[in-house]
């Protein structure tokens, strides 16, 4: 610690230029939103599931909710028309486009009917059974696609071409498509999940920020902020040479790291405070503080350390994943306390001291001019 706080700024240069790079890789971190690589591969039903949808294909469907005035007029249904066959056309991700147009040429001979009397009639064909899956009433609709089995990231990519799709291609007046389903759940989860960890990670930062402010009122409060930060970035990096992606349990990574490394930085800022209160010598207050609360802190995260560790051992990779993060943000938390926290105080200690130097001088300097 004497070492660190006597050299802090080659010390904060390195772990610094560390975590600008976590922070500049950290949109390259994938982001799974799969369910099904939550679950274990071995897992009996999923192998189930697999074997189904080789023998059958996939499942899984693209739907887009039809909704306006008249769903049923001719013009919306000629439109569903192109809009299914332009969607099947250009996308070779799609299998197969049925709604309520698939039955309207199948019970008119294979043609769309030429005017509104010719179409309410072939409606009036088609059993309620059959209807009422693709129309509701005459202000519902639904249109499925199917497609193959695609990533969560790839069916994001088809599903912002398709909505493109629809602007080009104009609904007629009082119409509106968007997509629905788990087709929109799942690929709006990967923005959601983004966006929110971000958030959360920066409303972390504020909070303990604002608390430590109104607590201290001293410039020694930013100080366990600067760790934090710190944290937070070499958390990325580790992610990134680990191979984790964020799911909805490692999103919480960012806010979780804050409130653990929060706990250890402001311990020793604290003893600092008292040691330097008593020594007025930074560097002999950083040595103090460390040596007697250093080895607490130590124990105090390898134990939260190896007690979350029994989470890396869990079957499900959601879980697992989740524990390899909880491991790396604990143990970068008690790195930044032990490590970082002695490099930032002594900084801190060195800029108070410019500042009673300097403000002795000016009063001296104001005391010569009055005498």
């Amino acid at each position: 610690s004497v070492k660190i706080a006597k050299n802090p700024v080659p010390v904060l240069l390195i772990v610094a230029l560390i975590a600008v790079i976590g922070f500049q890789i950290d949109p390259l971190i994938a982001i799974e939103a799969n369910q099904n690589n939550f679950v274990p591969s071995d897992m009996p039903a999923k192998i189930q599931m697999d074997e189904v949808t080789e023998v059958l294909g996939s499942a899984s469907t693209a739907d887009f909710y039809v909704q306006g005035g008249r769903v049923t007029d001719l013009d919306t249904i000629l439109w569903m028309k192109s809009f299914q066959d332009f969607e099947l056309s250009t996308h070779s991700e799609l299998t197969s486009a049925t709604s309520i147009v698939t039955y309207v040429l199948a019970y008119n001979g294979g043609v769309m009917p030429q005017t509104q009397s010719q179409l309410d009639a072939v409606l009036d064909k088609i059993p309620s059974s059959v209807k009422d899956r693709y129309i509701s009433g005459s202000m519902r609709g639904v249109i499925h696609f199917g497609m193959i089995n695609l990533q969560i990231p790839q069916e994001e990519n088809l599903k912002k071409v398709m909505v493109g799709d629809i602007a080009f291609l104009q609904p007629p007046p009082g119409i509106s498509v968007k997509p629905v389903g788990s087709f929109d759940l799942f690929t709006a989860l990967i923005g959601g999940l983004s966006s929110s960890k971000d958030e959360m990670t920066y409303l972390g930062f504020a909070l303990i920020f604002v608390f430590l402010a109104l607590v201290y009122r001293h410039i020694h409060a930013v100080s366990p902020l600067i760790p934090i930060v710190l944290v937070v970035g070499w958390n990325s990096v580790a992610m990134y040479i680990l191979g984790i992606s964020y799911s909805p349990l490692t999103a919480t990574l960012g806010s979780m790291t804050i409130g653990v490394a929060a706990e250890y930085t402001i311990l020793v800022m604290e003893r600092y405070s008292e040691e330097e209160e008593r020594l007025h010598d930074h560097i002999a207050a950083i040595q103090e503080s460390v040596n007697r609360i250093g080895t607490a802190i130590t124990v105090s995260g390898l134990a939260t350390f190896f007690g979350f560790s029994a989470l890396c051992l869990a079957s499900f990779p959601i879980t697992s994943n989740f524990g390899v993060s909880t491991l790396i943000a604990v143990g970068f938390s008690l790195i930044g306390a032990i490590f970082v926290m002695p490099a930032v105080l002594s900084l801190m200690g060195q800029f108070t001291e410019w500042m009673e130097k300097r403000k002795s001088a000016t009063h001296k300097a104001e005391n010569g001019d009055s005498s």
